[in-house]
């Protein structure tokens, strides 16, 4: 009798189910329609609470400081919570500051890494790479002829800079006077191209490649071609268009040409730029030996320089009158001899290109 009971119910339920549904169909029940729920609004979260329209019961909480959701579902067979997590999305948070900008839009201070001959406080945008291209041609009393010394070349330079970051760069290059090969690092202690003080140091070696026999020396020893400066480079922002650079140096000679003479050598160089617009800037450049501080006479008068330079988003063009042959800083500071006749000034030009 249990049996039969049981089979006559089996064959009632999916009727029974069938008649549940249309009737909700018909009628539905108003207890189970969605109810929006108003955004709660706080300091530091949205909560979202939504019930939708079938028969399960769903709780979905949003907080957008935490990256969290939580959904909670409501049925017949029981309740179950789930949790998930988003990315968190922080508004407020600082954007980097982007120092790679179009050289037409940087600060006077932060055109360039180098302005005639010597370094600059500034150094390059991380990651962005320059090839500098440096020529000193022949002296102005060359006459007509050789068109005031265009004809003539004194020395050429080609130079790679490299940004690790944005306070470090390093460079490799190679000059035709004395075939002189130099690797540098230059290190920003203070300041960055927007501030009104900048504080960097600048280290660098030169190698003389020329033959032994040039030396005159018995015994040579390779290690005598090494000679190393050290600067620290001050630059000071007046406004918005002047900079004043003053570069304290110490550089060392491996070998000196005569005994006595001291293998360090004390200098100071300094440098000035004044921008007129976005594109353009007059330059100016000098160093000097101080006398008196260690035996090593060979330059008594100061090395200077005046141009004029000309910028794109991405290019720097540089022509100057300067009575510096040099294009290395232990040669140009220390050793060349110059002279303040204006005759004996030369015509010079960078190109940089910037990537």
């Amino acid at each position: 009798m249990g049996e039969s009971r049981n089979e006559a119910m089996t064959a009632i339920n999916p009727l029974l189910r069938f008649f549940m549904g249309l009737m909700n169909l018909i009628y539905p029940n108003t207890n189970t329609k969605a109810v929006a729920m108003p955004i709660t609004t706080t300091d530091s979260a949205y909560v979202i609470n939504s019930i939708p329209n079938n028969q399960d019961s769903v709780v979905r909480e949003i907080a957008y400081d935490t990256g969290t959701v939580s959904t909670t579902s409501n049925n017949s067979e029981g309740s179950s919570t789930i949790t998930n997590t988003i990315p968190k999305t922080n508004k407020s948070s600082p954007k980097k500051k982007n120092y790679d900008i179009p050289l037409t839009d940087a600060s006077a201070q932060a055109k360039s890494i180098r302005l005639i001959t010597g370094h600059t406080a500034e150094t390059l945008p991380k990651g962005t790479f320059e090839l500098t291209i440096q020529h000193r041609f022949g002296e102005l009393n060359s006459g007509a002829e050789n068109l005031y010394g265009i004809d003539n070349l004194n020395s050429m330079r080609i130079g790679f800079d490299y940004a690790l970051g944005n306070r470090f760069t390093v460079g490799v290059g190679r000059s035709s006077m004395r075939a002189t090969y130099n690797s540098y690092m230059k290190w920003r202690l203070w300041g960055n191209p927007q501030s009104k003080f900048s504080l960097t140091y600048l280290a660098d070696a030169a190698l003389d490649g020329r033959e032994s026999s040039a030396w005159g020396v018995d015994p040579f020893f390779y290690s005598h071609r090494l000679a190393y400066t050290h600067q620290l480079i001050a630059a000071f922002q007046l406004g918005e268009k002047l900079v004043i650079g003053v570069s304290p140096t110490i550089v060392h000679f491996n070998l000196v040409d005569q005994t006595g003479y001291s293998n360090d050598i004390p200098a100071i160089q300094g440098y000035l730029r004044r921008s007129f617009g976005k594109k353009m800037a007059f330059t100016a450049e000098g160093s000097y030996v101080p006398q008196g501080i260690v035996t090593n006479p060979i330059k008594t008068l100061p090395t200077v320089g005046f141009g004029f330079e000309y910028f794109t988003p991405r290019h720097a063009f540089q022509i100057s009158l300067t009575n510096s042959r040099s294009l290395n800083e232990p040669y140009f500071l220390i050793t060349d001899a110059t002279s303040t006749s204006f005759s004996n000034f030369c015509l010079g030009f960078n190109l940089v290109r910037r990537w």
